[in-house]
């Protein structure tokens, strides 16, 4: 293996085979060379890439496009059927987090238990345990059985064992973070700090925006092929385009506020805020009016997004944001806070409302979805989103088609 490259994947494939009754399968076992009555079914196929050190590689697709199966094949839980896979220096992979553990077995055993199969020698888990302990928050529940655990000490325990032994391969299934609150924001900065020291990153995700921010390509694989590999920019808009055409519906994300309130009411959130941001309300308006569907002319209205919200005084001031979208999902525009010049201010509790205004709307006649973000001071980790907040319906007597409106003149 060439030592620029740390993953290498050629011709790589996986056929499952399936049968009609469990009979069947048992009959070929016992008779290898007699008829077959097995159905090839190939959720991976062809599939040719290579990595380098520190480049990061997004996989895009819709459900059942072989996403997961790939990545289990780069990290090893999977053999291929066909091609092979090469990879260099140790993996951490976030695929099913304590899928692993021993549930008779205290959090401190089972620490040793992973720890060891994902490479770490007894000494450097040893070396490494008070920290683990400590990223997870587990406390004094350490040294008790894990199927006495919650979910959330559970995920919390597992993701601080695969993130402590400084992969050089990174794969992510998903979520770029995980748990609840503070330990979200935690998990996050993690995976950051890895990416950040030069590991090779392998992230699916359904959500794009993430996808754009966090890798330099992308893959998109549709039912079990390669469709388009390359700059992450070029691929994402291909693969937008295609959801457009699908009018797919767009994907609700792991940090929604999961109460699709009318415009101006309180939204559900848990009550700490510590290590964490959120929406408390959020209105909109249209010259004016509030509501959550709200009616204009194109060129003419005047939008006006207010966010309340609430973070931690003792994190940085977070960012806010307004999408506005089409009606299958596609963003159309973004305005985030952080490129304003203006930081957010917030009082001493760590509440602030955060305005955004855009007069004579740039856009053409139809029906628009506005949603508001809060994430964190980098713009990038989203702590809580409700999309849509409301939706604009814009007129205009004329013909023109698109999404935006076009100025320009006309002459001989």
């Amino acid at each position: 293996m060439c030592s620029d490259w740390v993953i290498e994947a050629e011709q790589l494939g996986k056929c499952y085979r399936r049968y009609r009754h469990p009979i069947e399968r048992l009959r070929e076992a016992l008779w290898p060379r007699g008829k077959t009555a097995a159905q090839e079914f190939w959720s991976l196929r062809d599939v040719t890439f290579r990595l380098g050190r520190g480049q990061a590689m997004g996989i895009i697709g819709l459900n059942g496009a072989g996403k997961s199966t790939l990545l289990q094949l780069i990290a090893g839980t999977l053999t291929p059927s066909t091609g092979r896979v090469r990879t260099q220096g140790r993996i951490a992979a976030l695929l099913e987090l304590g899928s692993g553990f021993n549930p008779e077995f205290t959090g401190r055993e089972n620490i040793f238990l992973n720890a060891a199969t994902l490479g770490l020698s007894e000494r450097e888990i040893s070396e490494r345990l008070d920290a683990i302990i400590d990223f997870s928050g587990i406390g004094h529940h350490i040294d008790q059985p894990v199927k006495t655990y919650s979910s959330g000490m559970y995920v919390r325990l597992a993701f601080s064992i695969a993130t402590s032994v400084e992969p050089d391969i990174l794969i992510v299934d998903e979520a770029l973070s995980v748990g609840d609150g503070a330990f979200a924001r935690k998990s996050f900065d993690r995976i950051m700090e890895i990416r950040q020291r030069g590991a090779t990153v392998l992230f699916c995700s359904h959500a794009l925006f993430h996808v754009e921010v966090f890798c330099d390509t992308a893959m998109w694989l549709h039912e079990g092929r390669v469709r388009e590999q390359g700059e992450v920019t070029r691929v994402l808009a291909h693969y937008q385009e295609f959801l457009d055409q699908a009018a797919a519906p767009p994907v609700v994300a792991p940090h929604a506020a999961h109460d699709p309130t009318q415009a101006g009411n309180p939204i559900q959130a848990p009550e700490s805020l510590q290590g964490q941001a959120r929406l408390v309300a959020v209105r909109v308006a249209l010259d004016g009016q509030v509501g959550d569907e709200l009616y204009g002319r194109s060129g003419a209205s005047t939008l006006r997004v207010e966010i309340d919200f609430e973070s931690d005084p003792a994190l940085p001031a977070p960012t806010a944001a307004v999408v506005l979208s089409s009606e299958s999902g596609r963003i159309l525009a973004t305005q985030f806070s952080l490129g304003s010049g203006r930081p957010l201010t917030r009082d001493r509790q760590g509440r602030a409302t955060a305005v955004f205004e855009c007069d004579h709307l740039p856009f053409n006649k139809g029906r628009y979805r506005v949603g508001a973000y809060i994430l964190c001071e980098r713009g990038i980790h989203v702590y809580q989103w409700i999309d849509p907040v409301a939706h604009i319906n814009l007129h205009r007597d004329t013909l023109d088609l698109g999404f935006f409106v076009w100025s320009g003149r006309w002459g001989p």
